[in-house]
């Protein structure tokens, strides 16, 4: 996944480092000094202003990178190639809707295996990505040669593009602002954005798990009680930021893009009977928020337009 690096913008959360964690003092997304402690334990904080909940001390943008730059890190991706290709089609028939001709790229690309099937559909396709192991396994399996680094430092012109995806990165990232304005820079007039992240502040599965904790129930010891969500760096992800639809639509409105649809993400990877519950309830929370205009599900989902 990608992460970014973002040193000397004025109004970039001031950080120290404590050891190989970085202490953030103030709020990426409004720049609220106003930071609510929420978990210490579990390093959880929450923006008093805007409702931004992040992770801070964090672990540092190097150690992010060297943690999905682990020789075997995507190995279970691999071994579950064809529920993902599911998973990458479903999230292609949620964007053709509303793409824009021309071109695509997708930033912290993974393996590549969402381009291998986006490319039919777009002129051309480009991704980014600072897995060293992912974009050797998307040159050796999908054909596809990534740029490595981040797309706030790599040489791409504005107005490149047509298309840009976001699919579960903007939580790792280290300055959501930053990229959420990159990516509207690359876009063309008319471009799209497409933004999945977890929802996990306040899905029902987190709620579970924070009563879970609260009980002292075993299998739910590794989890905020607060929360409901592990400590980065404790299961396979590093998530940094914990968005709720309001954060997220704020980023999108500071970004000077229109918020064409909210909705919430398939991110399942399941077979068998695994994935008629998971498509059950997947489609249970889709007329939940149609009907209700709530969301309770795991993730959410995005569509914005550069004017």
């Amino acid at each position: 996944m990608l992460t970014d690096l973002a040193i000397g913008r004025n109004n970039l959360s001031e950080r120290t480092k404590r050891g190989k964690m970085e202490v953030v003092l103030s709020c990426n997304v409004c720049q609220s000094d106003r930071i609510q402690k929420l978990d210490p334990k579990f390093n959880f904080c929450r923006c008093h202003s805007c409702g931004y909940v992040f992770d801070s001390p964090r672990p540092s943008v190097d150690e992010v990178a060297n943690f999905y730059s682990q020789p075997a890190k995507y190995d279970s991706w691999l071994k579950e190639e064809r529920a993902r290709d599911a998973l990458w089609q479903r999230r292609l028939r949620k964007l053709l809707p509303h793409r824009a001709e021309g071109n695509l790229l997708d930033i912290g690309a993974g393996t590549g295996q969402f381009l291998h099937h986006a490319r039919p559909f777009f002129t051309e396709i480009t991704g980014t990505e600072i897995s060293q192991s992912a974009i050797r396994i998307a040159r050796e399996r999908y054909g596809i040669e990534l740029f490595a680094g981040q797309a706030e430092e790599l040489d791409m012109a504005a107005c490149s593009f047509a298309n840009i995806t976001l699919f579960h990165v903007l939580e790792h990232v280290h300055d959501p602002v930053r990229l959420v304005s990159r990516c509207s820079e690359l876009l063309r007039p008319q471009g799209i954005l497409a933004i999945a992240v977890p929802n996990d502040v306040l899905a029902w599965s987190s709620a579970i798990k924070k009563i879970g904790k609260q009980l002292g129930l075993k299998p739910f010891q590794k989890f905020s009680p607060v929360l409901g969500i592990s400590r980065a760096g404790t299961s396979r992800e590093i998530h940094l930021s914990h968005f709720t639809p309001a954060v997220l639509r704020q980023l999108v409105k500071n970004s000077g893009m229109t918020l064409v649809e909210e909705s919430i993400d398939p991110y399942y990877v399941s077979s068998g009977i695994g994935l008629l519950a998971d498509s059950t309830y997947y489609a249970l929370h889709r007329i939940l928020q149609a009907v209700l205009k709530v969301n309770y599900y795991n993730t959410l989902w995005m569509i914005a337009r550069k004017p």
